[in-house]
């Protein structure tokens, strides 16, 4: 096995391993433990600039209370959250899937990249000067640009480490603490030895006036809560590892604040003996050593530091690699980490990273201020320190976080608004105070608190509180027992001028047959083209109101009450609902109109669909007039195989009693379904060609190979495509062109009429299925609609169709098991079908249980042989709707 291999499946393994859950049998670190390696995680060349920095605002006992009691205060504040890491075995950047989303957390990971990343070129350049610096003192002069040669050097060879994977790092850490303790301990020595003690205890900056004292003062605060805040990004790593949650949370705190408080000190000293004995405030230990002891211990501090900074590099590149993969799945670990080296080259190249230190710290702290008060306050005053692993991890079915495409709007708002509010207090670029008052809390404190407050009072806002905190998806059916209420009178006025708005630019005509005396109860069953047919019906029934029966989904696309006022009926498609019976003589008994769709789906090329004797059977169960509503041009003006509507198109509608009160006690259940089935019957095409209707719009075939996908040459399934006014066969080149009336032409002048070719598919799929042929067998994703509230993803399955009927595999969200769905062949006399749902989802088809309709799209992988047009004339020729 290769060398790269390797490295690939090694970075997989880390990232899969850690992201899931650390089981508390899996955990291995005890307080003592967790406390040494955090301390390892903070101890850096940079905390050296840190020190000197600190050094030029304020004197040396200001300076020691602050590295620790200010680091510690913050860090006590902001690790708080640690403890549900601790608990729940996970790292925060699981958690902030809540707080912004899974879209949002990736954002803001690469925020936290931008800001954070420049750590490691301050390493890159400290390295540079103590090569340089090292060099100078035995004389050695180097050429103009030595400085970026040396400083990319760092970046070159840390990176190279990164690549090479997770064995190198580790042995890179290995050795990397003991020598940066190394480097620590004796500056600590050659500083306090080399000048007299009081020179550093008693030591001041030079300052002028009172003032000064007090903005520097905050600015050493502020730059100890930012210095320690910057590692908010990897606060989790290990104390989710640890077996307490006061073992994780008091490690992070000491380890950070302690051994990362001393480093700043030991930098301080350093820059402060520097200066005594040269008059320059110096942060490189290589030149503090060689200058204050002898350059033979310079030159040893030089191959420490060296390693140090390589090795810091190298481990920071590895460690935001990682990170980036466990975000980005997708994209190679390498093109990560040498995206990250090239992110620090440019820096290098820059070349006033530690210049403008402490703007850079306080910018990283704008960031990091907010992102740490989201993370507290979601934790312990808006989730009250639950969370819902499942959907954090993205589990199908499991949805509660995904917000708005991916985003957590309120979670993103806050931490802009907590990012703009610190460059309200102060610009850390120019060093401009713009607020004193707020400024005296440090702009990191002032943003956090501010940020903090935003958020839980945001949350507090009922309908935000429901946005934020999302405890699953809604798993509970509908209650399809439930009486449906009579349409609203009060609605009834704005209904009609809906209606009459809409259908007004087709001039609908509305003709009525027979109707005379009819008077409500009675039982209506209308055509069904489009969504038009819901404008169209009420004013055909005005000034009646009626009860409509309505799939799930347009209860969950417009919400229950909703279509509840509107007199909805909510049921699933093809299944035997005996509760939507009991509804439908209720809605008979108290003397209202029942209006149906009996074909159940939308016409797919503008022809009627068959009907069952089963309709005829409820009118004779109900005893009420029977009225159909055949609609012509509602299908021309939206074709569900392209959803753009047709300006052109031209609606009429015939309302005619087919069945009277008399009669319908008389009649046989094939008399009364034969007159429904004749004044139902229609072809869109047809009343287009004989009323010289005119629609010309360019893109007017364009989606037609989803109904038309055999093509009539060469004979081959799924080959047909659509532009503009043509449909072309990809394998023959066969085409033909839509004309303004509907009619299809071939370029030898054959003229197709479009439900023809449909139906000639038709029979190849009889055929297949009659010897046995046919049979689907596809990867799929799958939706769960529940009830009118939400859909339930349940991720990705396997659908089988053959003449036994259907077969889905998938992971059930109600058992939570890997289970095998059987529809039988006979108990579906068709299928719903979608070509491009809601007009962003593309095809599918559903299949319903009782509680449930399942919702069955393609995958990448089977989107070439997923046709609803075909898997709906199998599952009608099995269901013996056709023989």
């Amino acid at each position: 096995m290769s060398r790269k291999h390797d490295v690939n499946k090694e970075i997989e393994n880390e990232v899969y391993c850690g992201t899931l859950p650390v089981l508390p049998k899996e955990r291995k670190y005890g307080f003592i433990d967790a406390l040494l390696v955090l301390s390892g995680y903070c101890i850096a060349t940079w905390s050296y600039t840190q020190g000197s920095y600190l050094a030029t605002l304020v004197g040396f006992k200001q300076l020691l209370i602050g590295a620790f009691l200010a680091a510690i205060f913050m860090l006590m504040i902001y690790q708080l959250p640690v403890i549900m890491s601790a608990r729940y075995g996970i790292d925060i950047w699981i958690w902030l899937r809540s707080v912004f989303g899974p879209a949002g957390n990736k954002i803001v990971t690469i925020i936290i990249i931008v800001v954070n990343f420049p750590w490691y070129a301050v390493c890159c350049e400290l390295f540079a000067d103590s090569m340089e610096n090292l060099l100078g003192l035995f004389g050695i002069q180097l050429f103009n640009g030595a400085h970026l040669i040396l400083s990319l050097s760092c970046v070159i060879v840390g990176t190279i480490i990164a690549l090479r994977g997770v064995g190198t790092i580790t042995w890179t850490t290995r050795i990397l603490v003991p020598l940066l303790l190394l480097v620590g301990v004796a500056v600590v020595i050659v500083g306090f030895t080399s000048v007299p003690m009081d020179v550093i205890w008693n030591y001041q900056p030079e300052l002028a006036g009172d003032a000064e004292k007090t903005v520097n003062y905050v600015l050493s605060i502020e730059a100890n809560f930012a210095f320690v805040i910057t590692l908010v990004g990897g606060m989790a790593e290990v104390p989710r590892l640890c077996k307490s949650e006061k073992s994780g949370y008091y490690a992070g705190v000491l380890g950070q604040g302690a051994a990362g408080s001393f480093f700043v000190v030991v930098g301080a000293v350093m820059a402060i003996a520097m200066q005594y004995v040269t008059g320059q405030m110096v942060d490189d230990p290589t030149l503090m050593m060689a200058t204050l002891s002898a350059p033979i211990l310079g030159l040893s501090s030089l191959l420490l530091v060296a390693f140090a900074n390589i090795g810091t590099q190298a481990v920071g590149s590895y460690i935001y690699g990682v990170m980036l993969k466990s975000t980005f799945k997708k994209s190679s670990y390498k093109v990560l980490v040498l995206v990250l080296g090239l992110y620090v080259a440019l820096l290098c190249i820059w070349g006033k990273i530690t210049e403008y230190f402490g703007s850079f710290l306080t910018i990283g702290a704008c960031v990091y201020a907010p992102l740490a008060a989201l993370l507290f306050v979601d934790f312990f005053l808006v989730r009250k320190q639950k969370i819902d692993l499942k959907s954090a991890y993205e589990l199908p079915g499991h949805t509660a976080y995904r917000y708005t495409g991916g985003f957590n709007i309120v979670g993103i708002i806050c931490l802009a608004l907590g990012f703009g509010f610190t460059l309200v207090i102060y610009d850390p670029i120019k060093g401009i105070i713009h607020n004193k008052i707020l400024f005296m809390l440090t702009p990191t404190f002032a943003s956090f608190l501010f940020t903090g407050i935003l958020y839980y009072l945001l949350c507090k806002i009922p309908f935000i509180r429901d946005y934020v905190i999302r405890k699953g998806p809604d798993k509970r059916p509908f209650d399809r027992a439930k009486t449906p209420p009579r349409q609203n009178l009060f609605f009834m006025p704005f209904i009609w001028l809906i209606c009459k708005f809409i259908t007004a630019p087709y001039k609908l005509k509305i003709d009525k047959h027979n109707m005379e005396g009819i008077k409500p109860p009675f039982l209506v069953y209308g055509s069904h083209n489009s969504f038009m047919d819901f404008y169209v019906t009420p004013l055909a029934l005005k000034p009646y109101r009626a009860n409509y029966i309505s799939e799930l989904e347009g209860f969950e696309a417009f919400g229950e009450w909703i279509y509840r006022q509107v007199g909805c009926l909510g049921t699933r498609k093809f299944i035997n609902d005996q509760m939507l019976i009991k509804n439908i003589m209720k809605v008979i008994k108290r003397g209202d109109v029942m209006v149906i769709y009996p074909e159940a789906r939308y016409a797919n090329v503008g022809t009627n669909s068959h009907l069952t004797p089963s309709i005829a059977k409820l009118a004779k169960l109900l005893k009420v007039p029977v009225v159909t509503i055949n609609m012509q041009g509602n299908y021309l003006q939206q074709p569900i195989w392209n959803l753009k509507e047709r300006k052109g198109a031209r609606l009429h509608a015939d309302l005619k009693c087919v069945v009277t009160q008399d009669e319908i006690g008389k009649l046989s259940v094939d008399e009364i379904l034969s007159r429904i089935s004749k004044e139902l019957t229609y072809d869109e095409y047809k009343y287009q060609l004989e009323n010289k209707i005119v629609i010309n719009d360019e893109w007017r075939a364009e989606g037609l190979h989803y109904p038309l996908y055999r093509c009539r040459k060469c004979g081959k399934d799924f080959a047909m495509t659509t532009k503009g006014s043509k449909i072309t066969c990809k394998y023959c080149g066969d085409s033909y062109e839509m004309d303004e009336y509907g009619q299809l032409h071939s370029e030898s002048g054959e003229t197709i009429h479009i439900p023809d070719w449909y139906e000639w598919q038709r029979g190849f799929v009889h055929e297949e299925c009659r010897e046995g042929k046919y049979k689907l067998d596809i990867p799929v994703k799958i939706w769960a609609l529940p009830n009118s509230v939400n859909f339930v993803d349940c991720g990705e399955g396997r659908l089988v169709h053959d003449n036994s009927g259907f077969s889905l595999e998938f992971d059930n969200y109600r058992t939570e098991k890997h289970e095998t769905l059987k529809f039988p062949a006979s108990s579906m006399v068709s299928i719903h079908t979608e070509y491009d749902y809601r007009g962003l989802y593309g095809p599918c088809v559903t299949l319903s249980t009782y509680d449930d309709t399942f919702f069955i799209y393609p995958t990448d992988e089977s989107r070439d042989v997923f046709n609803p047009t075909k898997i709906q004339f199998a599952t009608e020729f099995l269901g013996g709707l056709y023989t």
